[in-house]
Order: C-alpha cells, then sequence, then structure tokens
C-alpha cells in the first residue's frame, strides 16, 4: 500500500475533506487496478479492490509475403507483459495462430507476424489475458478481416485515383491516456489510424490528415499496402513501419479536442476522401 499520488492537481498525495455529516469523496485516474483504503489519522478502513478491464484495439495489417500477416494491438491502460493469444476464424470456431506479450515502449503498440495463414479474406480476434496480481482484468477484441495473399488472386495494380472513402480514419485516440503533460510519451498516445481498404496498394504522398483548426500533416511518399494501417502519432518520434510521428511538442503539441472535432483525411489533389466526427469527451477513443 502507497500514498496515492494525486496526478491531476500537481503531485501530492489525493485527499478529501468530509462535509458536515462525515461524508467525503475521493476520485483517482486508474493507469491499473488498485487496492484502496483511507487513512484518517490513526485510523484504517478497510482494503478494497478496483479492477481495470482491459480494452484492447486489434487490428490485422497484410504483408506482400504470401501467407503472411502482421497483427498488432493497442490496449487501455497500457500494460506491458500481457499475454496476447491471436485466433483466426475456422467455420463457426476459433483456431489459436499465434501468442506474444504487449510490449513495453512508448509508442503503447506491439506487433507480431503471422506466417503461415490461408490466403484470401481471413477473421481475425484477440485474447488479452488479465494480470491479477495487479487488478487488471482481460478482454477479447473485436473481430478484424484481412486480405492475406497467396490466394487465388493477388492483385498488384493501384488505382490511378482512390475513390472517396477508399482509404479511411478506422480509430483516432484523441485523448492521451493520464494528464496531458505534454511530454513526448503523452503526445505519441495520441494518434490517428489510417487503412487502405482497397487491395491495391496506394501511395499516399502529398496526402493530408487535418484538424478544425488546420493544423496539418503531409504524408511523404509513403506506400500503404492494400488492407494495411498506418499510425499518425502527434509527438515527435523516428519513422519507421507503419508508425508516422508529426513531430509537435509541448502542451500545445496536442492536435485533436477531447471534446469533440472533425479530422479530415485528402489526398494529394485537396479532394476530401474521408472524415472521422467526434462529440464526447468520454472515453477518449473513436473508431470513426
Amino acid at each position: 500500500m502507497q500514498p496515492a499520488d494525486d496526478w491531476e492537481n500537481g503531485g501530492g498525495t489525493v485527499k478529501a475533506t468530509a462535509d458536515t455529516a462525515g461524508k467525503f469523496t475521493i476520485r483517482r485516474w486508474l493507469d491499473s487496478g488498485f487496492y484502496f483504503e483511507v487513512h484518517q489519522g490513526t485510523a484504517v478502513s478497510n482494503k478494497i479492490t478496483v479492477y481495470s478491464r482491459i480494452s484492447p484495439t486489434f487490428w490485422v495489417d497484410r504483408s506482400a509475403a504470401a501467407g503472411t500477416a502482421v497483427a498488432a494491438i493497442s490496449i487501455l491502460p497500457n500494460q506491458p507483459g500481457l499475454g496476447v493469444q491471436v485466433q483466426r476464424k475456422s467455420g463457426s470456431s476459433w483456431v489459436n495462430v499465434k501468442s506474444f506479450e504487449t510490449a513495453d515502449n512508448d509508442t503503447g503498440v506491439t506487433t507480431s507476424a503471422l506466417s503461415g495463414q490461408p490466403g484470401g479474406d481471413q477473421t481475425f480476434r484477440a485474447v488479452v489475458s488479465g494480470d491479477p496480481s495487479n487488478a487488471v482484468r482481460g478482454a477479447t477484441s473485436a473481430e478484424t478481416s484481412q486480405w492475406i495473399a497467396g490466394g487465388t488472386t493477388t492483385p498488384t495494380t493501384p488505382p490511378a485515383n482512390p475513390a472517396v472513402g477508399s482509404v479511411k480514419f478506422t480509430g483516432i485516440q484523441y485523448d492521451s491516456p493520464g494528464v496531458d503533460s505534454g511530454s513526448n510519451g503523452s503526445l505519441n498516445t495520441e494518434w490517428a489510424k489510417i487503412t487502405n481498404t482497397t487491395k491495391s496498394t496506394i501511395n499516399l504522398k502529398g496526402w493530408t490528415v487535418r484538424d478544425q483548426a488546420k493544423i496539418i500533416y503531409t504524408f511523404p511518399s509513403y506506400n500503404l499496402a492494400a488492407g494495411a494501417s498506418v499510425f499518425i502519432r502527434s509527438g515527435k518520434g523516428t519513422n519507421s513501419g507503419n508508425q508516422r510521428y508529426w513531430g509537435r511538442a509541448g502542451k500545445v503539441g496536442y492536435v485533436w479536442n477531447n471534446d469533440g472535432e472533425q479530422a479530415t483525411l485528402r489526398n494529394a489533389a485537396g479532394t476530401n476522401i474521408d472524415a472521422c466526427v467526434w462529440r464526447t469527451v468520454s472515453p477518449g477513443y473513436t473508431a470513426c
């Protein structure tokens, strides 16, 4: 048992003052499960456990290699070392295809290659184990489908003019978990996810992502494979794989408004391809 840090009010210990009836309320942001007890002088209350249930965001990106895909997962609260079991749908049942653990990194995203998969459209899900020692309960993700190379047809010719909605927002973490401190780690847990829903690679050079205040991210030359996704994180970092960085800094570096916003995706010609709108503070994430 440790004194509860008051993260939301600049430090110290979380405290409360009772009213004339002796009643009080204590609130604390949770990043895992917790034990709680209250101290007043030498008096100590009974201990209770407040559980946190994992909220997983799971997706599968296509790979150019036959029979291969890349599974990726982001969880809230971000806990390293949790077991992840990727399953593929087979008829009315599920087949285990890959096990790994959530990584300990600033992005909060863990990826793992899936090899030996059948070609064509496949459906996957992830089962995330809990952590009883930290009062964290596991959960199963939503299902996600992906086209796997190696089937009867492998489209290779990209469309000259991708249609509106063919590349789309498939998730925005508009409120970074925890306090908006302006640290690079906090900024990078605010992100937008864009997915190519076609069966052809699309080069995003010159495409833009923007908010209502006209804060704009412009893609350099970047090939987004058929069915694949790319993340744009608000902070600084080294562009690698499907992780792109806006390069913003400090408390003014956050892009997306927590209480309502519209994200817009435009191609290099300035045509609106997709938009994502939210009008609520909670839960800090929208699947668009």
